[in-house]
């Protein structure tokens, strides 16, 4: 919890210094897969991925004093599923959150149409109307008579991804989203989070 109060505080600052620049809207959504690794992990799911969609807006703050360099947080909307061992119950693995990307870009021109960017920075996850299996539980084989685990509400990745924004108008994004926190308390569980999608700016 002080690691992600400390990342949110970093990005309060960054926003803050940028709020006075230029600044501009992007709405999209895109396709996303999650995987899961750690030693509590079950087999099953270190072998399978869930995919899905995403959905949400970002707000990019430009730095007047830095070319290039924004500020991008953003709010997304995450819904993934994945089909269960055969005759298992649930039939199907959901996980479905909302996500807090807090981006710092760096864009260069590549021709006068189309500008490249690269981002990174720290991502809150807030699960949302019960997550994996049944409501708020999630599957690990660390304990076989008790395999069955409270997920934690919010949890924490690191955000690496590449972008390309044509006409300043459509802008197509591919990100890989690495899990730092863990998914259960005291397991070690984590997600990771490949998306790739389309957006809009006004």
């Amino acid at each position: 919890m002080k690691k992600i109060l400390i990342l949110l505080v970093f990005a309060t600052l960054l926003g803050g210094q940028a709020a006075k620049a230029q600044s501009e809207w992007n709405a999209g959504m895109g396709y996303a897969s999650t995987t899961f690794n750690g030693v509590d992990c079950s087999s099953f799911l270190s072998t399978h991925a869930l995919s899905g969609f995403y959905a949400g807006v970002s707000h990019e703050f430009y730095f007047s004093a830095l070319a290039g360099l924004t500020f991008e947080p953003s709010l997304l909307f995450y819904y993934q599923s994945g089909r269960n061992s055969n005759n298992a119950k649930p039939k199907y693995i959901k996980m479905h959150y909302l996500s807090l990307p807090l981006d710092v870009k760096y864009s260069f021109e590549l021709s006068p149409s189309m500008m490249a960017s690269i981002f990174t920075g720290p991502v809150l996850n807030v699960g949302v109307a019960g997550n994996l299996y049944n409501k708020n539980t999630f599957v690990t084989t660390k304990d076989l008579s008790d395999s069955m685990h409270p997920l934690t509400r919010v949890n924490l990745q690191w955000n690496f991804g590449i972008a390309a924004t044509i006409a300043q108008a459509v802008q197509i994004r591919i990100g890989y989203a690495l899990g730092v926190s863990r998914l259960i308390p005291e397991q070690e569980v984590h997600n990771n989070t490949f998306t790739v999608g389309a957006g809009f700016l006004f």
